[in-house]
């Protein structure tokens, strides 16, 4: 998403929110340090990767992780930080667990270890998920007007709630071995701070937890920005 101005210092991966792409992020990348190369997890879909499926995504979850890793594989061996936000956290902490070697250090925001409550329901009907951008916010009200649109977001919600539920299942299998920084909104409706508690006994190397104000995209509020990127920074130093 953004070269580093000389030689890099280390790299920070970013892994968005459910249904959405790395630039939902922008805001926050204008705000991290031009000493760090800054990479974007782009799931099939969105962005780049618009024309192709997404249907099937949730059925392989192992290809997606894999996928990751084998990417990160071909890069410059540098300090790595991935900063993940709600179902992007599953993703980042599953790539983690599968390639402990590369000791990337974790920012896990709003997202329980286990998943959320939503990812545990039997099937997400439209009810559902209109109840989940709803409560999460950040979603223009033009986008659910338009009947394209609308049935495109929901079911590329759909796809990442199945995908995210089914990884974080599988991620209570292991444990890590990195300090982990977990960060909330102390008014998000999505993901209450106490859901976020339990990370601290996911990892052998000790967590950080910081609580700012806001809702679950507290880290895209303006006041917020800057506190964000310096936790981000903090854990790449740790």
């Amino acid at each position: 998403m953004r070269a580093a101005k000389g030689e890099p210092e280390g790299r920070i991966v970013l892994f968005p929110h459910g249904g959405a792409g790395p630039n939902a992020l922008s805001p926050l990348l204008a705000v991290l340090p031009q000493e760090y190369d800054i990479l974007g997890v782009t799931l099939p879909g969105r962005e780049r990767r618009f024309s192709e499926g997404f249907a099937e995504t949730p059925g392989d979850p192992g290809a997606v992780v894999n996928g990751i890793v084998e990417e990160l594989a071909r890069l410059p061996v540098r300090p790595t930080v991935f900063f993940a936000h709600s179902m992007g956290v599953a993703v980042a902490v599953a790539v983690a667990l599968a390639d402990p070697g590369l000791r990337a250090r974790l920012v896990l925001s709003a997202h329980p270890p286990g998943g959320t409550k939503v990812q545990q329901a039997a099937e997400y009907d439209e009810e559902t998920l209109l109840a989940v951008i709803r409560l999460g916010g950040g979603t223009p009200d033009e986008i659910l007007e338009n009947p394209f649109w609308r049935d495109y977001v929901l079911g590329l919600l759909r796809s990442d709630l199945a995908l995210a539920a089914r990884l974080a299942r599988q991620n209570l299998t292991g444990r890590l071995s990195v300090p982990l920084t977990v960060l909330g909104g102390d008014r998000d409706e999505l993901v209450p701070v106490e859901e976020l508690l339990p990370w601290e006994a996911r990892t052998d190397a000790g967590a950080r937890m910081r609580v700012f104000p806001g809702g679950h995209f507290y880290l895209l509020d303006e006041a917020n920005r800057d506190a964000v990127a310096n936790e981000i920074i903090l854990a790449a130093k740790r």
